[in-house]
């Protein structure tokens, strides 16, 4: 194993629920050695969230591995001496406060500057460090509420549907972050100097609009449930249900992809259901001006193709037509077993003291010499 790129890195994580600690796991991957701070006498709340296997919380574990920890209470003056001696070895300190907590506590940005000048560290909070939101309490689901994400999954009188995964904690509060993290590593080496980062998680999330924006921004027309490409006004990037009441993703959008997906469902007047010509395949004038009306009914009709097979068979169907771009509908534990047939480095095991093995994610750095060949479980509670 070569030498971890961010090996000799010390992290500071008094993060808490997901945004800092997934961000600091990050960097514990890639090498880093990061020591939670956790507050007495039990010290983060996501140690004790159910469901517990072999007494550890599989939420805790997921985001604190390969971590050191330490209680420290930061309101006690002999706490806070201790964190400030951390401090002074320390390159980066990420936590996801409410603005102004640190600061109260007698440790914000500009005091432990003082104490060590080169130290990067990341504010993770929900609407930014300054500005009238800045006090606001929130969570995951405001963030993706006020992002505009929510709305085009809600048809006409139906509630948005609720996604079943923490986008705005894991895009704009920990991916982010930790992108800006290792930009200003990359400074720092340039100027010796640390810098303060104010990562914010609603903005944040914004990012993975990053294409609808472009069309909100200069038309100002907005996205609903089937009237656009990607909610599923087209026949061809879309989703159908199986005879067994499963699902089927089709995601055609170049003429090839789609001609030869006609094919295969044994419908291949279909293909010629809208003159697709741009190369690219992206929806091209003639398309765009299509009537919802016709690319509604090439939707049933295709739908009642579906409706002829079971998810399964429509899969085995599929699996020899890579051409096709038509792929299953997966629950969790089916995504896993596909990871794994992918052959890659993107699932692990961390075993504790007994033996007992725990499955784990890793991040898809590209190259598995970046991230560590031994992974530790979390650390037990450790009273500074």
């Amino acid at each position: 194993m070569s030498k971890l790129p961010l090996s000799g890195i010390r992290v500071l994580d008094l993060g808490h629920l997901l945004p800092g600690p997934l961000c600091s796991v990050m960097l514990a991957d890639l090498g880093a050695e990061v020591i939670k701070i956790e507050r007495p006498p039990r010290g983060d709340v996501n140690r004790y969230v159910p469901p517990l296997v072999h007494g550890v919380s599989p939420y805790f574990l997921m985001i604190n591995r390969n971590k050191k920890s330490k209680l420290i209470d930061l309101k006690d003056p002999k706490g806070k001496e201790s964190f400030l001696k951390l401090v002074e070895s320390s390159d980066i300190l990420i936590e996801n406060f409410r603005p102004g907590v640190m600061k109260k506590l007698g440790v914000g940005y500009e005091k432990l500057k003082a104490v060590n000048p080169k130290l990067i560290y990341c504010a993770i909070s929900g609407y930014g460090q300054e500005g009238p939101w800045k006090d606001v309490a929130g969570h995951d689901l405001n963030y993706l509420g006020l992002s505009g994400l929510l709305y085009p999954t809600a048809a006409k009188s139906e509630r948005p549907v609720m996604l079943p995964t923490q986008l705005a904690d894991i895009v704009g509060g920990s991916l982010l972050p930790a992108l800006s993290i290792l930009a200003a590593l990359e400074l720092r080496h340039k100027t010796q100097k640390g810098m303060f980062n104010d990562s914010a998680m609603m903005p944040g999330t914004m990012a993975l609009l990053i294409m609808v924006l472009g069309r909100v921004l200069m038309t100002g027309q907005e996205m609903k449930k089937d009237e656009d490409r990607m909610t599923g006004l087209y026949p061809n990037y879309t989703t159908y249900l199986t005879r067994d009441k499963r699902a089927m993703v089709v995601a055609a959008i170049e003429p090839k992809f789609w001609n030869r997906f006609c094919d295969v469902i044994g419908k291949p007047q279909y293909a010629d259901w809208i003159p697709l010509t741009d190369p690219t395949g992206f929806p091209t004038p003639s398309l765009a001006k299509c009537a919802p009306s016709k690319l509604k009914k090439m939707r049933g009709l295709i739908q009642v193709v579906f409706k002829t097979k079971t998810q399964r068979q429509w899969m085995k169907i599929f699996a020899s037509q890579p051409e096709c771009c038509c792929t299953p509908v997966n629950t969790f534990q089916e995504a896993v077993k596909f990871l794994e047939k992918l052959e890659r480095k993107d699932l692990i095991e961390v075993p504790d003291a007994s033996g007992n093995l725990f499955p784990q994610l890793l991040f898809a750095w590209g190259n598995p010499d970046l991230s560590r060949s031994q992974h530790t479980m979390p650390p037990t509670l450790e009273t500074d």
